[in-house]
């Protein structure tokens, strides 16, 4: 009991030692907590954007057509029927289906050309799946059997376009015979996915599918649940159902889609930054500690003069940083929480900060950008710093408890 006291009596005695070692062990747990809300935020905002904008929850597609899927081809398509649908909408959660035939495309104003990918959508239907209704910032969507098309705003602005304009898809149809389609512009979008908003040109179903001389198939059905959460579940159980209708269908979870694949993918790395700023934590943590300990060489000298041992000296040393490693943990955490709250709250814009787009290093993220709350981290980084503060002083408080007293007393 008294070397516990003494060491709490030397953190006050000590205290602008004690509160500077503190404090920069708080800084640390600050800045891998803030770090690790706002990677958290752009990941989860990169499935949000993903999901509402552009996949949705589950996708059935035929196994030929999952295998080529990137290069967007007219064959191995399915046909949606009653049938179909009728198994889609048993499975739990269900909310909303939409049939998409996807195909590339050369989207030619008269004076420009860009490739883009053209999606035959039914308008209602694309507005059940996707949250789209509210995005328009010119005109709206177009009917079934309107030769209208709908763009994003980015695309339209690229090519100098407005609502209203007329546009030529040039497409080749199912034969790999050149056609176009003519369409009016009736609405341009501007959503948090920079793929819709700069290459996507969606166009009523039927005029895609006469276009594309592909009769009444599509691409794939895309299938909206009340939640994400739901999509593994009801993901095997639609999977299993659609054996029974047609053994050449399979489901496609979104977790499993090449985007988030690619989102999971940059989440990775960023993890391997969170461990290295992590790391320069820990060392930064054992150099103060360590210079802390040196600097107290005369004051362990009078210790075992005055008879304490070697054991005794090391605990009290070894609990007075424990006491130092607790109380920056616990400042760390409260200034980690209101960062924290402050970016979830009201977000970071960088595009307007410094003008950074996080579109170019491929984050489906337009705006701001907002964290997340993650309890597990402030646990474990309050349980890090106390651990690397505990573990960084037995060493050099070792290494001083065992110096002859008079040595340790006049050590410069």
């Amino acid at each position: 009991m008294f070397l516990t006291k003494l060491a709490f009596k030397n953190l006050v005695r000590h205290r602008n030692r004690t509160l500077i070692t503190a404090l920069i062990i708080a800084f640390a747990i600050f800045f891998f907590i803030l770090m690790d809300s706002l990677i958290g935020g752009m990941t989860e905002m990169s499935y949000e954007n993903i999901i509402e904008y552009e996949a949705s929850h589950l996708q059935v597609v035929s196994h030929e057509y999952r295998e080529e899927e990137d290069e967007l081809p007219l064959k191995n398509l399915l046909t949606v029927d009653e049938q179909l649908i009728g198994v889609v909408k048993r499975v739990a959660g269900y909310q909303a289906s939409l049939a998409e035939l996807n195909f590339q495309a050369r989207l030619n104003d008269g004076i420009n050309e860009l490739p883009v990918i053209g999606k035959g959508v039914n308008p209602d239907k694309l507005l059940d799946v996707f949250e789209l209704q509210d995005k328009f910032v010119e005109g709206s969507i177009f009917s079934s059997g309107e030769y209208k098309a709908v763009m994003g705003k980015r695309l339209a602005d690229l090519l100098k376009l407005k609502q209203g304009d007329y546009i030529t898809l040039l497409v080749k149809d199912k034969n790999e015979t050149f056609n176009t389609i003519d369409v009016e512009i009736s609405g341009l979008l501007h959503t948090g996915n920079p793929k819709v908003n700069s290459s996507i040109v969606y166009l009523p179903l039927n005029i895609a599918q006469q276009a594309l001389n592909v009769d009444n198939q599509v691409s794939k059905l895309i299938v909206r649940l009340e939640n994400k959460d739901l999509a593994e579940i009801s993901g095997h159980l639609l999977a299993e159902n659609l054996k029974t209708l047609d053994n050449n269908l399979e489901v496609i979870l979104w977790g499993d889609l090449e985007a988030v694949s690619v989102a999971g993918a940059k989440q990775m790395g960023n993890q391997m930054i969170l461990a290295i700023i992590l790391l320069i934590a820990a060392i930064a943590i054992i150099n103060t500690v360590i210079l802390a300990a040196l600097e107290r060489m005369k004051e362990i000298g009078m210790m075992k003069a005055m008879g304490l041992q070697r054991k005794e000296i090391i605990y009290t040393f070894v609990l007075e940083s424990t006491g130092i490693g607790m109380l920056g943990g616990l400042i760390g955490l409260l200034l980690g929480g209101i960062g924290v709250w402050i970016f979830s709250k009201y977000g970071i814009d960088w595009g307007a900060m410094i003008g950074m787009d996080m579109s170019a290093f491929g984050m489906p993220i337009i705006g701001k950008m907002y964290g997340v709350w993650n309890l597990g981290t402030f646990l474990l980084v309050f349980g890090f710093g106390v651990f690397v503060s505990l573990l960084s002083s037995i060493l050099p408080a070792y290494w001083a408890a065992s110096k002859d007293p008079v040595e340790a007393i006049y050590h410069q």
